[in-house]
C-alpha cells in the first residue's frame, strides 16, 4: 500500500487526538456531555423498565416517552432565551446539580400507587435538559478553534452513539437488580460528576445579557427576536426546513423500527437489542470517521451529501426485505448508515453555529430543537395510526425518502455565497460574530 494515504490516515487521527488530548476545555466539556447524556438515558430506560415492572402496562411505560417529550415542545424554544442571557458555563453547572436534585422524590417511590411521583420527575428533567443542551451547543465555538469545529461536532456526536449504548444497557441493569433506588443514585452520580467537570473549564466566555432578566415584556421580544432570525437568514431557515423534515422521519422510525425488525424480518427480542447495538457502534465509527475527515469537507457538503446518503441506505433497510426477507443485511446497512449519519449530524451543528450570532445560538437551538420534537410527534402519530393499516414497509420508507428529498436541497439552498437576509423581511441587529472566536 502506498505510504501517502497511510500518511493521511496517521495526519487525520494525529488531528483527533489533539483536539481530545490536547484541549482541556473541549475535553472536559465533551465528557461533562457525555456524562450527562448517558445519565438521560440511564434514567429513561431505567423507569421505563421499573414502570411496566411495577404496573405490567404497556401503555403506562409507553406514557414515559411522551411525558420525556412534552417539555421540549413546551419548553425548548424558550429555554433558548435564558441561556442567551445567562453565563452558559454557569448554567451548564447549575442545570446538571439541579438536574441531580431533582432525583430525590424517586427515593419515596415503593409501588403502584407512588407511581405519578416518575412522572413528574421525568417531567422536570425534561424540562432542565432544555437548558443544558443549547448551552453546550453554544460554548463548543468557544473552546474549539474555527477549523476544528466539524470534527468537535463529530465527536459530540458520537458521544450521543455511545451514551446511548452505554446509558441504555446500564439503565436496565441497575432497575433488573436494584430497583429505582439504584437508578436514582448512579444518575444523580452522573450529573454531579457531570457538573463537576464543566466547573473545571477555564474558557473565558463572559455573559452578554440582552436585557433585563426581570422584564417579560423583554422577555417575550427575545424569544421573537430568536424566531425571526431563523425565518429571516436563508441558512437558518434551510436548516429549520431539513429539521422539520427530519423529525418526522426520525418520529416515524421511531415507531416501526421494532416492528420492521421482529415483525417483518422476524427476529427474536435478543436479536432485535443486537441490532439497536450494532446500530449505535456504527454510529461511534463513523463519528470518528467524520471528525477525521472534518478538516478537508466544508459542512454544508457533509449536511447534504451526509442526509442524501443516510437517505438512500435507509430506503434500502425499509425495502430490502420485499425482495430478501432476511436478518443479516440489516446488521450490515445499520453499521454502514452511522457514517453519513455523522456527516450531516456534524455539518448540520457547525453550520448551526458558525452562522449564528453568539447572542442568539441559544434561541437558535431552541427554536430548531422544538420544531424538530413537534415533527417528531407528528411522525409517531402518523406511523402508530397507518402502520399497520397502510403497512409497516410503506410506511417506515418514509424516513429514506424524505432524506433522500433533503440532500439536493440543502446543498441548493447551502450553495455559497449566502445572503444575509430574505427578501422583504427585517432581520434583529445583532453582531455578526459567525466564528464565535
Amino acid at each position: 500500500m502506498p505510504s501517502g494515504p497511510i500518511t493521511v490516515a496517521r495526519s487525520q487521527m494525529r488531528n483527533i487526538w489533539n483536539l481530545v488530548a490536547h484541549n482541556r476545555n473541549f475535553f472536559l466539556l465533551s465528557g461533562a456531555n457525555l456524562i450527562s447524556l448517558a445519565g438521560d438515558w440511564i434514567l429513561g430506560i431505567g423507569m421505563m423498565f421499573y414502570v411496566y415492572t411495577v404496573t405490567g402496562s404497556a401503555l403506562a411505560s409507553g406514557a414515559m416517552l411522551l411525558v420525556s417529550m412534552v417539555p421540549q415542545l413546551l419548553f425548548g424554544s424558550l429555554a433558548g432565551v435564558f441561556v442567551d442571557r445567562w453565563d452558559r458555563k454557569r448554567t451548564m453547572v447549575v442545570t446538571n446539580l439541579l438536574l441531580a436534585l431533582a432525583l430525590i422524590p424517586l427515593f419515596a417511590v415503593h409501588d403502584e400507587r407512588t407511581i405519578w411521583v416518575v412522572y413528574v420527575v421525568v417531567f422536570v428533567q425534561g424540562v432542565l435538559e432544555q437548558l443544558f443542551q443549547p448551552a453546550e451547543a453554544a460554548m463548543v465555538p468557544h473552546v474549539v478553534p474555527a477549523e476544528d469545529l466539524v470534527a468537535a461536532n463529530a465527536l459530540n456526536g458520537q458521544n450521543r452513539q455511545v451514551a446511548r449504548l452505554i446509558g441504555a444497557a446500564v439503565g436496565g441493569v441497575l432497575a433488573a437488580t436494584g430497583g429505582i433506588f439504584l437508578v436514582t443514585v448512579v444518575d444523580a452520580v452522573s450529573y454531579l460528576v457531570a457538573a463537576a467537570l464543566v466547573a473545571m473549564i477555564r474558557a473565558e466566555v463572559p455573559p452578554e445579557p440582552i436585557d433585563p432578566a426581570g422584564d417579560r415584556r423583554r422577555l417575550d421580544h427575545e424569544w421573537r427576536a430568536g424566531i425571526a432570525l431563523c425565518l429571516a437568514r436563508r441558512d437558518l431557515t434551510t436548516l429549520l426546513v431539513f429539521r422539520l423534515m427530519s423529525g418526522f422521519g426520525e418520529g416515524v422510525l421511531a415507531v416501526l423500527i421494532a416492528p420492521l425488525i421482529i415483525s417483518v424480518l422476524h427476529a427474536s427480542s435478543a436479536e432485535y437489542g443486537s441490532v439497536i447495538s450494532v446500530q449505535a457502534v456504527g454510529g461511534i465509527v463513523g463519528g470518528l470517521a467524520i471528525a477525521a475527515v472534518g478538516r478537508r469537507w466544508p459542512p454544508r457538503l457533509l449536511l447534504g451529501y451526509g442526509a442524501l446518503m443516510f437517505g438512500v441506505v435507509d430506503l434500502v433497510i425499509a425495502l430490502y426485505p420485499l425482495a430478501l426477507p432476511a436478518l443479516w443485511p440489516i446488521f450490515i446497512l445499520i453499521s454502514v448508515v452511522g457514517a453519513p449519519s455523522a456527516a450531516q449530524q456534524a455539518g448540520f451543528s457547525t453550520i448551526q453555529q458558525t452562522e449564528t450570532p453568539d447572542r442568539y445560538r441559544g434561541r437558535v437551538f431552541g427554536a430548531l430543537s422544538t420544531g424538530w420534537a413537534l415533527a417528531m410527534l407528528l411522525g409517531i402519530v402518523l406511523a402508530s395510526t397507518l402502520g399497520d393499516v397502510v403497512g409497516i414497509i410503506a410506511i417506515i420508507s418514509l424516513q429514506g425518502v424524505i432524506h433522500i428529498l433533503a440532500g439536493p436541497y440543502l446543498l441548493v439552498r447551502l450553495r455559497p455565497p449566502l445572503p444575509e437576509v430574505s427578501a422583504g423581511v427585517a432581520v434583529p441587529v445583532v453582531e455578526d460574530n459567525r466564528t464565535g472566536g
